[in-house]
C-alpha cells in the first residue's frame, strides 16, 4: 500500500513523520524532498521557546545543529515509512563527524534551512549515513554548518542489541 506525501510539509502536521514531541520537536516544516535521491529539506524557526535556548547568546549553541539535522534525517525516513505503510520508527544517532561551523550561536528570531544527503543505507541494520548542511536562512549561501550524521533506526532496545551483537562479532 502506498500513500501520497506532499513535497511541502508544514507545522501542523510535520509530527505524523517524526516520533519527536513538543519542546523536542526540532523541525518547524519540510520545504522538499527527493526520495529517488535520497536528500531532503527542512527548517526550523529558532525561538525562545526552544529546548536549548540560551539567553546569554540569544539563540541556541550551533553545536545543536546537529540535532536538527538528524531530525531532518528523521523526517526522510519518516516519509519514506508514511509512503510504503510502514510503522514510523524512532532512530538514535550513533556519530557526528566533520562537523565545522564558524557560528557559536543560532539567533532566536532566524530560520534555518537543513539539507541532508543520505550517503549510505543497509537497510537489514536499518543504518543510514548522511553528509548535511545547515545555512541562515536570508543570509549567506554558503553553510553555516556542515557535519556528517551516523543514524540507525530501533524497532526496540532489544533489536539494538541484536545488531550491536553481529557487528561485534
Amino acid at each position: 500500500m502506498t500513500v501520497e506525501v506532499p513535497k511541502f510539509i508544514g507545522e501542523n502536521v510535520i509530527e505524523e513523520y517524526l516520533p519527536h514531541r513538543g519542546k523536542m520537536l526540532l523541525i518547524s516544516r519540510i520545504t522538499d524532498y527527493d526520495m529517488d535521491k535520497r536528500i531532503i529539506t527542512g527548517e526550523y524557526d529558532i525561538t525562545k521557546e526552544c529546548i536549548f535556548y540560551e539567553k546569554e547568546g540569544d539563540g541556541i549553541p550551533s553545536w545543536v545543529s546537529f540535532e536538527l539535522m538528524a531530525q531532518t534525517v528523521c523526517a526522510l525516513t519518516g516519509i519514506a515509512h508514511k509512503l510504503f505503510g510502514r510503522k514510523i520508527l524512532p532512530g538514535m544517532i550513533l556519530s557526528v563527524t566533520a562537523f565545522k561551523t564558524e557560528l557559536e550561536w543560532l539567533k532566536a528570531g532566524k530560520t534555518v534551512r537543513m539539507r541532508m544527503v543520505e550517503d549510505f543505507c543497509d537497510e537489514e541494520s536499518a543504518l543510514y549515513n548522511y553528509t548535511g548542511e545547515l545555512f541562515i536562512v536570508g543570509e549567506d549561501e554558503k553553510p553555516a554548518v556542515t557535519a556528517k550524521i551516523s543514524a540507525i533506526e530501533i524497532e526496540s532496545l532489544e533489536k539494538l542489541k541484536e545488531i550491536r551483537g553481529r557487528y561485534l562479532e
